[in-house]
């Protein structure tokens, strides 16, 4: 019996002690109720997925990302070694292109996939089939009721839970499922859940301004009268003063007191508390973790005319790209035969967000019409312009200089080209080669040959080299060039003739002996 109380002592709680009263343990409890009674909001409300999108930047963010890749089309192509074209009569186009069942269009399936890939990490779709085993209807899957479970096999089973009750069990080829990062290459992360504390700070700073405002978008304070009221006076007050004064339609009202009561402000401003900092900094967060530039969540600070096309352009590279693949890769292989998996493929046409500004689109299209890259009726297909009716736009055309190395230059006859534009032409080439040898033997490439002054003059059907010409080569054993020689053979006589002048004049009558 002693054990039994001795037990029972133990589990007895012990009377409390007496508490000393003091301003870190006031006597009067600061409960949620009694601060509520003082119009203090002590609910703080928690980021979750619904209201995760109430955030401007991060609703911003999802409308740029799911508007960007619900309008890109998404066909189906067939390739080769050489080619892709696009099979516009495949069965698959219809339902990834246009209507995937008749509860929503293409654009609303696509711009739910990433909603539900940028805030649950994952998208699921139910694939139907028609009897032929050729997928005919997508139908969208709640991420919420969706679990990953494995079967005997180890592989993959997808547990929906239905709405009105029950659960359904799909194999892997009967859900498409894209998903975001992931730590083990299925699951993908729950943004929402892994940037919480981010999500919380946007939401806070809304409420946070949103309260202000409903408040008079004055300053919160206190009210402090000389005597005590009881508990009917209290409250006839605080209705009296928030009726008067609280809401922002009752901003910059005068407040009247009476009786000796006094006002002293014990809350902050925005401006004090850092709301506006604290809001380009979740629009920051917000762009890093979806990809989106700043500039595209409204926030202009350090954007440029001169720098917006380049992040424009980065956007899509880093960040459209990478998503474009990953759900290119997972309807491609869910929704294709395997018989298909070599030579087909779904893509997300890229081509309207990569083009550039109007000048530089045209100066490429230029350039690649004058080399021949494409037609006229190509460069009219990629502006969105039907083609030339009488069939003429489906002609390449390349400069008249560009010619084929391995095949002999035919320099007569060329089509489209008169007898004097071909003359000309004639004697621009013959100009070219003699340039060359002239610039050859200048620099001591080469050394002139007389063959080689022989077969230019030909070529050029100029008169012959003449005899004084060919002599005077040979003496010079071809080391100049004949103009040169020329006024060689003229120094040389002018030198023998003053070499005979003064042998002449050595042998003067004078010099004669003496007797």
């Amino acid at each position: 019996m002693a054990n039994f109380w001795g037990k029972f002592r133990n589990y007895t709680p012990s009377a409390p002690r007496p508490q000393e009263r003091s301003l870190e343990n006031p006597s009067t409890v600061l409960s949620s109720e009694y601060l509520d009674s003082l119009g203090a909001e002590t609910k703080r409300a928690e980021v979750d997925h619904a209201n995760s999108i109430s955030i401007t930047a991060f609703w911003r963010a999802l409308q740029v990302l799911s508007g960007v890749i619900a309008s890109l089309p998404f066909e189906v192509f067939r390739f080769d070694e050489n080619s892709s074209v696009k099979a516009v009569n495949h069965p698959l186009a219809r339902v990834i292109g246009r209507s995937p069942n008749e509860l929503y269009t293409k654009f609303d399936f696509m711009q739910t996939l990433i909603i539900h890939l940028y805030t649950y990490g994952n998208f699921y779709a139910r694939i139907d089939r028609n009897p032929q085993g050729r997928p005919n209807r997508l139908v969208i899957l709640d991420p919420a009721k969706v679990k990953i479970d494995y079967n005997s096999r180890g592989s993959i089973v997808y547990v929906f839970t239905n709405p009105m009750g029950g659960t359904s069990r799909y194999s892997f080829d009967r859900v498409i499922h894209v998903s975001g990062l992931s730590w083990d290459g299925t699951l993908g992360e729950d943004l929402v859940k892994t940037f919480k504390r981010v999500l919380n700070t946007g939401l806070d700073n809304q409420n946070y301004l949103a309260s202000f405002y409903a408040n008079g978008a004055s300053l919160s304070g206190v009210v402090t009268v000389p005597q005590k009221l009881d508990d009917a006076a209290y409250r006839r007050m605080r209705t009296s003063w928030n009726n008067s004064y609280s809401g922002a339609n009752k901003a910059g009202s005068t407040a009247i007191l009476e009786q000796g009561a006094t006002y002293q402000k014990v809350a902050l401003s925005p401006a004090e508390a850092g709301a506006a900092e604290a809001k380009k900094m979740v629009i920051s967060d917000v762009a890093r973790i979806t990809g989106v530039p700043q500039f595209l969540l409204e926030d202009l600070d350090r954007a440029t005319f001169n720098n917006i096309e380049e992040l424009g352009q980065l956007f899509v590279t880093y960040t459209i790209l990478p998503l474009c693949k990953n759900i290119e890769a997972e309807f491609s292989r869910k929704l294709l035969f395997d018989s298909e998996q070599d030579n087909h493929e779904v893509r997300l046409d890229l081509s309207s967000l990569l083009r550039a500004d109007t000048e530089a689109r045209s100066k490429l299209i230029d350039s690649m019409m004058k080399w021949g890259i494409i037609n006229r009726d190509e460069a009219r297909k990629i502006e969105g312009i039907n083609p030339i009716a009488d069939g003429s736009g489906q002609a390449y055309y390349i400069p008249l200089n560009m010619t084929d190395p391995t095949k002999p230059q035919e320099v007569e006859g060329t089509p489209g080209l008169s007898e004097a534009d071909e003359r000309m032409r004639f004697f621009d080439s013959i100009k070219s080669k003699m340039d060359a040898y002239g610039v050859a033997v200048r620099a001591g490439a080469i050394t002139p040959q007389i063959e080689d002054e022989i077969k230019l003059r030909v070529e050029a059907g100029l008169p012959p080299v003449s005899d004084d010409v060919l002599k005077a080569w040979a003496e010079d054993e071809g080391y100049r060039r004949p103009i040169t020689l020329k006024l060689k053979q003229e120094v040389e006589k002018i030198e023998e003739q003053l070499t005979d002048n003064n042998n002449g004049s050595d042998e003067e009558p004078g010099n004669q002996p003496t007797e």
